[in-house]
């Protein structure tokens, strides 16, 4: 027996000499039993004793930093159902809500899976969504719109000087009611189904698909999120922006704290289970983790995964994640029992900031 220890003990001693990360890798042993953070997030954070790990983490909160990733204003590793690395930008902390931008779409996917799961939705072919829409547009069925397929003539681009439906939706004549503003488009295609186009549009059109389905049920909308997700998960750091029109802006708007979204993205991770209750069924998760068809295999109810046929940036194959306008993003990877929140402030290429995660998450042993 002790020669058997002593075998173990020089195997560690060598892989720490060929791997240094490997001191902060083998903290991080895998615990049976799930822990639910509905109140508090357990933490293990590890002792940073890697001077590559070190280095890394540095240049992200620098301004050496700056031309490539913007402002990193947050980082938040959950593994094994525990916080074990932690960070904020000064003066960002633990409490700041910050702006999801464009991950608040991936809620709208949540919240049509449970509305499902309810019979609320009939399921992802239902077409005939809207009572205007009594042209070709009563083709477009909520997989269109979860998957950007619409076929509507929306055009997403941000530029100020050209034509963007997005803006003039967001702030200009299409504030007040933003989904009907964007259903208002015509069809640019005959056939919905038959084409990717990301539109902030159509996520909105979805929320409010789901509050006209709630109405019918007589349910508030804001009560429903709340009773259905933020009270079950604990978002008590959590706010869900609705337009005049009583619709969530689910195309952009919600507001939290890094941990409020580490929970959204660990409610994924636990195959829609918390602590003994299904959230929204695992099946809806499993079909999240596929690639929808016309996506270019990126893409499945409102959240991202890396093409099979790109290196992107280094991420493990089982990723898939959230993301929105300047580099916000939720990471999900099975195979390292992980969420990685990510908030920033990166106006420029996001690729560069999912190649930094890709590094630190590196430092990271695989659970499975």
């Amino acid at each position: 027996m002790h020669t058997f220890y002593k075998i173990i003990g020089l195997i560690s001693l060598i892989l720490l000499m060929v791997n240094p990360s490997f001191a902060i890798i083998n903290q991080l042993s895998h615990d049976q039993s799930l822990k639910w953070p509905t109140v508090n997030w357990p933490e293990n954070k590890i002792e940073l004793n890697d001077e590559d790990f070190n280095k890394i983490i540095d240049f992200t909160f620098s301004t050496k930093s700056s031309e490539t990733l913007g402002r990193t204003n947050a980082l938040l590793i959950i593994q094994n159902g525990s916080i074990v690395y932690e960070k904020y930008n000064d003066p960002i902390n633990q409490k700041t809500k910050l702006v999801s931008y464009s991950m608040a779409k991936s809620y709208i996917g949540l919240l049509t899976g449970i509305m499902i799961d309810k019979g609320y939705i009939d399921s992802t072919d239902e077409k005939n969504l809207l009572n205007e829409w009594k042209d070709n547009r009563k083709n477009i069925s909520i997989d269109h719109l979860l998957n950007m397929q619409s076929g509507l003539d929306f055009v997403e681009e941000y530029d100020t000087n050209g034509r963007s439906d997005t803006l003039e939706m967001l702030f200009g004549k299409g504030r007040f009611d933003q989904a009907s503003f964007a259903s208002s488009f015509a069809l640019k295609s005959i056939t919905p189904g038959m084409k990717f186009n990301y539109s902030t549009g159509e996520t909105n059109i979805l929320s409010k698909i789901i509050k006209l389905r709630l109405q019918e049920q007589n349910l508030d909308y804001q009560n429903f999120i709340n009773d259905n997700l933020s009270s079950k998960i604990g978002l008590k750091n959590t706010i869900f922006e609705f337009d005049d029109s009583g619709t969530f802006i689910g195309g952009s708007s919600v507001f939290a704290n890094a941990r409020d979204f580490a929970r959204f993205g660990y409610l994924y991770l636990r195959d829609g289970q918390w602590d003994g209750e299904t959230i929204v069924s695992k099946s809806w998760i499993d079909d999240t983790r596929k690639p929808a068809k016309n996506t270019h295999k990126m893409y499945s109810n409102k959240f991202w995964m890396p093409h099979p046929a790109s290196p992107i940036l280094g991420l493990p194959k089982d990723t898939y994640f959230c993301a929105g306008f300047g580099g916000q993003y939720i990471l999900i990877i099975p195979s390292k029992d992980m969420v990685v929140v990510r908030l920033g402030e990166t106006y420029i290429e996001d690729d560069k900031v999912l190649e930094n995660l890709s590094e630190i998450i590196s430092f990271f042993r695989d659970i499975i």
